[in-house]
């Protein structure tokens, strides 16, 4: 070892001088040459280190043991030597201590790689790494994928009919609840994947159990609605971390090689639906002109009967009340009504009756009395 007594000079012990060229600058000494002057021995990295230690003792303010072994300064040296220790370590948790979230991040702190703590933006402290690690995931940035223009959009119907379906999903790390940030980071090793599968996963089960015509018509919203539903019930289940906010079903129409024949069908349908809107106007013309007709006559047969019923009850109460004239007094009662039925009838004639006892009167003019007569009646 290097520290045993030198065997090709004196000084003794294991601190003296190992050659006679040493003049007190080494105090740890040189080692001997061998085979009695010939070529120079390697250094002992042993006495590099050593020789670095002196070197580092001068440099903070002490040094080495001398030839007479008293030493001096060896405090102030120690002391310096903390103080840059000191310094060091303080240099080393600044710049890996303090740590800070943007606004659109959260912080997850990992000690030793296991998860330790959730941040919220803003500056924080942490141990120095390698204790403590951070992980800044952007937790309000909204996703977006689109899944079709391709077989992966072919999906078969309920009535096992294709469709070509197009459609996009947003989504982004779920907040509402605690965990929602390591979720996303441990529980799925690929989001996005894991979005895009488990979308068109759910999208084929609810195209499964519809029909095409619902679909490609008034079931768009339903489609999305429950789509977004099946995908976030999944995803909960897993403990993904993901938050769906939207499904929009962009393209929901029959495939290129029988396109033509569902724009046949459309215009069919369209037609009929344009007869069917004139048929409903056309009966909506007619039919309450027929009602008012027959409203009116309603109201004339009603009108008719009345006046019918009326004419009857008076020419019954009329006859009763002569009934009853006559009953009191008949001979009266048919003089009188015989004097009434004959002014009914020659009333109404040109017809003169002279009484033949007093004679005619040559100067009385008939014709005239005649037409005043008629006239008077009318």
């Amino acid at each position: 070892m290097p520290w045993n007594d030198n065997q090709g000079g004196g000084g003794g012990g294991p601190w003296g001088s190992g050659g006679g060229n040493n003049n007190g600058q080494n105090p740890w000494g040189q080692r001997p040459q061998g085979g009695g002057g010939g070529g120079q021995q390697p250094p002992d990295l042993d006495e590099v280190v050593r020789q670095m230690q002196d070197s580092l003792r001068k440099w903070f303010g002490g040094s080495g043991s001398g030839g007479d072994g008293k030493k001096g300064g060896g405090g102030a040296g120690a002391v310096g030597f903390s103080l840059i220790i000191l310094v060091l370590i303080g240099i080393w948790f600044a710049t890996s201590g303090i740590y800070q979230v943007g606004p659109n991040q959260n912080g997850v702190v990992l000690r030793f790689g296991e998860y330790n703590r959730t941040t919220q933006p803003g500056l924080h402290f942490k141990l120095p790494t390698p204790i403590e690690t951070v992980l800044r995931p952007e937790v309000t940035t909204t996703q977006s994928l689109t899944i079709g223009n391709g077989p992966e959009g072919q999906m078969l119907t309920r009535d096992q009919n294709i469709v070509d379906i197009d459609f996009a999903v947003q989504w982004r790390v779920d907040l509402s609840y605690a965990d929602g940030v390591r979720d996303y980071l441990f529980n799925v090793r690929n989001p996005e994947g894991t979005v895009r599968a488990v979308s068109e996963s759910a999208m084929r089960e609810v195209i499964g159990t519809s029909e095409l015509e619902f679909i490609i018509t008034d079931g768009r919203g339903e489609v999305s609605r429950r789509t977004r539903e099946l995908v976030q019930e999944t995803l909960n289940e897993y403990e993904a971390g993901i938050q769906i906010l939207q499904i929009n079903l962009q393209t929901a129409q029959p495939p290129a090689s029988v396109i033509d024949a569902f724009r046949d069908v459309d215009v069919a349908e369209q037609d009929a639906e344009r007869a069917r809107l004139q048929a409903t106007a056309h009966a909506n013309q007619v039919i309450p002109a027929a009602r008012g007709v027959a409203a009116q006559l309603t109201q004339s047969a009603q009108a008719y009967r009345d006046s019918v019923i009326a004419q009857a009850q008076g020419d019954a109460d009329r006859f009763n009340a002569i009934f009853d004239e006559y009953v009191q007094a008949p001979d009266v009662t048919r003089q009188r009504m015989y004097l009434e039925t004959m002014e009914l009838i020659i009333g109404r004639s040109d017809l003169l009756l002279l009484d033949g006892q007093a004679g005619a009167v040559p100067y009385l003019p008939l014709d005239q009395l005649g037409q005043n007569r008629t006239r008077g009646n009318n």
